[in-house]
């Protein structure tokens, strides 16, 4: 008869009808039976009255030691209740038990790495559920995204390509596994999988923007936008028609020399779909704190170049004067994420929050400025700055204008913003000597310069070692214009192991190919250690800067080895990253303004004598120019501050 009872409590359950089953369960005259007094806790639970679900479970295990499933509902409602060590303890004598009690094993794993922190050992123990339960798809992938979290990237991908082989009907494995290949560069093994993916649900919109973005890296830009446009399309406001609009505007980007008024129509679009809603802010008074508090909000307090800007800036902070506040808008963390943590006044992750729940958040923060980095991309968060959060917003380091009304500022320099253009932004901007700041050069920690190649090759040797991404219909036009006016001279290609890819490769032999240019001229630099990347630079002459989404850390690679680049600035502030690092250094005359100029004013640059004495004198003048002085720098930033304060 309690058989009965119990399967009429277990429907009652799997209906969600919680209130019924529990008058069901306190009216049974036999109510203290072991499978109702735990289906008693499971509901109470559901209920929200956990404390006294707890009771009951504490009891329950205390009669009957063996009554498995109480010890794991117990540790899933301390954890709720935020009792981790006790339910971490729970967990432990479980696994002490039985070692090989797989899901014990998994949730104290998903216990370490949620909420204690340690990822090592969470990981171990996602092993040691994997080895007792091969069949589990979510420990699988718990064992894999453990492993990229921890930079394990090789192991990774071994783990996602098992869960596809184990699972091959669950397209959610082919998204994990592609997005791990693009992550790491494997960019014609990502476009297997996500077609996979797509073969199981051919409309998933996630599928459809990693399939964006695999031709994005590519630089297939045309269809990379296309599938950009088509997701807006369905126009369904979620997440991932959001990342589609910052997807399709890095597109328009990399693919031409944009004006603002080009871009604002997909702009405008995003922000009114995605920015403030409420369409009203509340105004916020500057708050005359004892000290100023400056608020980040970026994706990027991780590895990521966006650091040559912000780094010095923490480290020379007038600690008497001023306080940071840090916003993180992403789920990734490295050793650089926990210096920042360490260094700033005080650290919030707000990935997980909305715009306006991280608003209030920042507003409770009395925040006096808000500097938002990054712009449209990646995981930036732009559309918080449409819910004004602080007195003053500031814009640093965007791809564009933002044309959000409430961003008052945006910090650059006078050659990413030269006073003469007039480009149309919404801010107002603020010019300080150098928006770049870098490491000081140190011979030490250099490979040693060697004499130029074309001293023995007879001919030049030209290279681009940027993201193949940036590798736009336009930087191969004027890449094979230079090839058919240097006779014999070659193009040295690289980008950690993302050229490796034979798409890519064939995308740009077949451009050469067409043009009558022996694709034998093109070399493919295969993937090596850091140190090898700038060794590389031993064999190159001249860098070619991509257009028109030029270089700047790469940029800065290439000058430290003595290789001079030649850079062609455009209508935007994103064709000219590389012409404010060059001219900062002075190496202005490898800057061209006009597309017409470009071969002729190259032709006077090279030549063995130029290229020779840059080659042995470049490294001395970056380490005395202004881009190297990261105290000069601080007090620019320090002074834009002070008179966006006072206007």
């Amino acid at each position: 008869m309690i058989e009965e009872f119990i399967k009429k409590v277990i429907n009652l359950i799997k209906n969600k009808d919680y209130k019924n089953a529990l008058i069901e369960i306190e009216n049974y005259p036999n109510n203290k039976n072991s499978f109702l007094l735990y289906y008693l806790a499971f509901i109470k639970d559901k209920l929200d009255r956990k404390e006294e679900s707890l009771e009951i479970l504490n009891t329950l295990t205390k009669n009957n030691p063996n009554f498995i499933e109480a010890y794991h509902l117990s540790s899933n409602i301390n954890e709720d209740l935020r009792k981790y060590d006790v339910s971490k303890n729970i967990l432990e004598l479980l696994i002490e038990k039985n070692p090989n009690d797989w899901k014990a094993n998994y949730n104290l794993g998903r216990l370490y790495q949620l909420h204690l922190k340690n990822k090592e050992k969470a990981l171990k123990c996602y092993k040691k559920a994997l080895e007792n339960n091969q069949n589990n798809n979510d420990i699988w992938n718990a064992v894999g995204i453990l492993q990229k979290d921890l930079n394990h990237y090789e192991d990774a991908i071994e783990i996602f390509t098992d869960i596809t082989k184990k699972f091959p009907e669950n397209y959610k494995n082919f998204i994990q596994l592609a997005s791990m290949q693009l992550s790491t560069g494997l960019i014609d093994m990502a476009e297997e999988s996500i077609m996979k993916a797509m073969e199981l649900n051919k409309d998933n919109k996630k599928v459809m923007n990693l399939l964006g973005s695999c031709y994005l890296k590519q630089s297939r830009l045309d269809e990379a936008e296309d599938i950009f446009k088509k997701i807006i399309n369905f126009n369904l406001k979620n997440s991932e028609e959001e990342l589609s609009y910052r997807n399709l505007l890095i597109t328009k980007v990399y693919k031409n020399d944009y004006d603002q008024t080009s871009l604002s129509q997909v702009i405008n679009e995003y922000i009114n779909k995605f920015g403030n809603l409420e369409k009203k802010n509340t105004k916020i008074k500057f708050q005359n704190n004892e000290k100023i508090r400056i608020g980040f909000v970026s994706a990027d307090f991780r590895t990521h170049s966006i650091n040559n800007v912000i780094h010095s800036l923490f480290i020379n902070k007038d600690k008497k004067k001023f306080e940071f506040y840090c916003y993180y808008s992403n789920n990734f963390e490295d050793n650089v994420t926990n210096w920042y943590k360490k260094t700033s006044d005080s650290w919030k992750n707000i990935y997980s929050l909305s715009d306006k729940k991280a608003s209030d958040l920042i507003i409770s923060d009395n925040i006096d400025i808000l500097i938002f980095i990054g712009g449209y991309t990646e995981k930036n968060r732009f559309s918080l700055a449409t819910y004004r959060s602080a007195s003053k917003q500031i814009s640093l380091h965007p791809i564009t204008s933002s044309n959000i009304k409430e961003l008052d500022y945006w910090i650059t320099d006078s050659y990413l913003n030269p006073p003469d253009i007039k480009e149309k932004t919404s801010e107002k901007l603020i010019r300080i000597e150098s928006l770049f700041n870098f490491s000081k050069v140190e011979n030490k920690l250099l490979p040693r310069i060697k004499e130029p190649p074309m001293k023995k090759n007879n001919f030049i040797s030209f290279s681009s070692f940027n993201n193949p991404a940036k590798i736009s219909l336009e930087s191969l036009n004027l890449w094979q214009k230079v090839l058919n006016n240097f006779k014999d001279s070659k193009l040295y290609l690289k980008y950690f192991n993302f050229l490796n890819n034979q798409k890519i490769q064939n995308r740009i032999c077949d451009f050469f190919e067409k043009k009558k240019i022996n694709h034998k001229r093109i070399i493919f630099i295969k993937q090596d250690n850091e140190e090898h990347f700038l060794e590389c630079y031993n064999n190159i002459d001249i860098a070619l800067d991509t257009f028109p989404y030029s270089g700047a850390t790469t940029t800065y690679g290439a000058i430290c080895m003595g290789v001079p680049v030649f850079t062609l600035t455009g209508k935007n502030y994103i064709s000219r990253l590389s012409a404010s690092v060059l001219a900062s250094v002075g190496l202005s005359e490898w800057i061209v303004k006009d597309k017409n100029k470009y071969i002729q004013t190259l032709k006077k640059l090279a030549n063995l004598k130029i290229i020779s004495k840059l080659r042995y004198n470049l490294r001395e003048q970056i380490k005395n120019s202004h881009i190297c002085n990261d105290i000069n720098f601080y007090k620019n930033f320090e002074s834009s501050i002070e008179q966006i304060i006072n206007e």
